[in-house]
């Protein structure tokens, strides 16, 4: 049986990097991360692979890194500004990130965008004629006038 003992590479900075063992506890990876990559301890750090995965480490203390991050993988540094209505800001900690992966910066940038998800959903129900579907209208709040007109006179 043998164990895989290899390490991630994280950048951040002026396109520094540094290697981190992931065989230990998510908190442990984070509190070295931060030591290394000198972050201040109020700062929400996380690490976001190359396809634009955050890993949110922060939200998995008492689990392994090793089953968050995947060995011999490159992460990039991200500061977690966490939201009280709506998605998360990530804001990566890797200077010039626009200029190296801009793919992934458009990515990051898509995740705080707010979801257009019901908008969607809604535009499915609507029938092909273009009106809203039966189902649609009985989920639809009336307006003014439709309450209007259904007021005894």
């Amino acid at each position: 049986m043998s164990l895989d003992q290899s390490f991630i590479v994280v950048k951040y900075g002026d396109d520094q990097e540094a290697l981190f063992n992931p065989w230990c506890s998510t908190q442990t990876l984070v509190d070295w991360i931060r030591r290394k990559c000198e972050c201040p301890k109020d700062v929400v750090i996380d690490l976001v692979d190359l396809d634009g995965q955050v890993k949110n480490l922060s939200g998995s203390s008492e689990e392994y890194a090793n089953e968050l991050v995947t060995g011999r993988e490159t992460y990039i540094l991200i500061h977690v500004e966490k939201a009280d209505n709506g998605p998360n800001r990530y804001i990566p900690l890797l200077n010039n990130i626009e200029k190296i992966n801009p793919e992934l910066m458009i990515k990051l940038n898509n995740m705080a965008r707010p979801s257009t998800r019901n908008k969607r959903e809604r535009t499915k129900k609507m029938s092909r004629s273009g009106k809203p579907s039966k189902l649609e209208s009985s989920l639809k709040r009336p307006t003014s006038t439709e309450r209007r007109s259904k007021q005894p006179k």
